[in-house]
């Protein structure tokens, strides 16, 4: 028995001495950037990564810029959907920076005052339909609003188009952003046609536990040290995404993928590898600790 605790433990011993190193800040791509109305982004914030889809999805603009990530992702989405469906589905908005939204914002405004509203009463529904500048996700570069015509509708989530985003959308990365019953977290009116890329396993995760960013976020802001948020890749039963949380970049990891700052403070971690040897050698100990001691000739 003693022989077999000291098997165990030297094993452990030797897996804890793989390398695991301090996360590098200078791997950070901001893909799950938190963009509300606590959460900003200045006016010089703007990716530089950004890639046309106008050319290869069928869009209202000349041109629609998306982050390279985003813009990859969406691509590979509209196939799949072409695959399936032959109804248009149009890019109706993608990037923009703060002073485009800062246009966009005030005209709203000046609208509803020709229209007979008071400026308090036409910032204030402004607010609900039309995000201040600096809080817009579209200044990230990784949202898209998609249409099945030529302008945004409540009624987009009835239609083939959008029941099959609905279905599909997570499996590519993206999330419905601004839906109708989490309005009172997103501080954001109903917007079935508002997708936000976020990448996987995090847009798995949103779906099976029924999140938006905000809560998904606030998931990970309550992990502690060392704790993590688990998801079995789909592509590979055997290999497992794991989502750490540090407001430390000193702490280690192994086997990370992703890195990304949340524009609250801290760092989200993903890493994705096999289950972890050490889990399972600490299952099988457990195991062989609980079977009878062999015979004593046999020992």
């Amino acid at each position: 028995m003693r022989f077999l605790r000291f098997i165990c433990a030297s094993l452990l011993l030797l897996l804890a001495a793989q390398p695991a190193l301090a996360f590098d800040c200078g791997q950070d791509d901001q893909l799950l950037l938190l963009v509300n109305r606590e959460h900003t982004l200045d006016a010089a914030w703007q990716p530089d990564d950004l890639l046309d889809i106008a050319g290869l999805a069928p869009s209202t603009k000349g041109v629609m810029q998306l982050r390279d990530a985003a813009a990859n992702a969406y691509i590979r989405m509209y196939t799949a959907y072409r695959e399936e469906k032959n109804l248009t589905l149009n890019t109706i908005s993608g990037y923009r920076n703060y002073n485009v939204q800062k246009q966009l914002f005030n005209g709203k405004v000046a609208g509803r005052q020709r229209a007979g509203q008071s400026y308090q009463t036409a910032f204030n529904n402004t607010l609900l339909y039309t995000a201040y500048p600096g809080t817009s996700e579209h200044q990230t570069g990784l949202a898209i609003d998609l249409s099945n015509n030529a302008g945004l509708s409540e009624n987009f989530r009835g239609t083939e188009q959008g029941q099959w985003l609905l279905a599909n959308c997570w499996d590519f990365g993206f999330i419905l952003r601004y839906d109708a019953d989490k309005t009172a977290l997103t501080a954001i009116a109903y917007e079935p046609w508002h997708y936000r890329y976020v990448g996987l396993p995090h847009s798995l995760l949103m779906r099976d536990n029924d999140w938006v960013l905000e809560e998904y976020m606030d998931a990970l802001h309550k992990l502690e040290p060392g704790e993590y948020l688990e998801y079995a890749d789909p592509a590979d039963a055997e290999m497992f995404y794991r989502v750490y949380y540090t407001l430390d970049t000193s702490d280690d990891f192994a086997d990370i993928v992703n890195v990304s700052s949340d524009n609250c403070g801290g760092y989200i971690i993903t890493t994705h590898s096999r289950r972890q040897v050490e889990d399972l050698l600490l299952a099988w100990a457990n195991s062989a600790l609980r079977t009878p001691l062999l015979p004593t000739s046999l020992s």
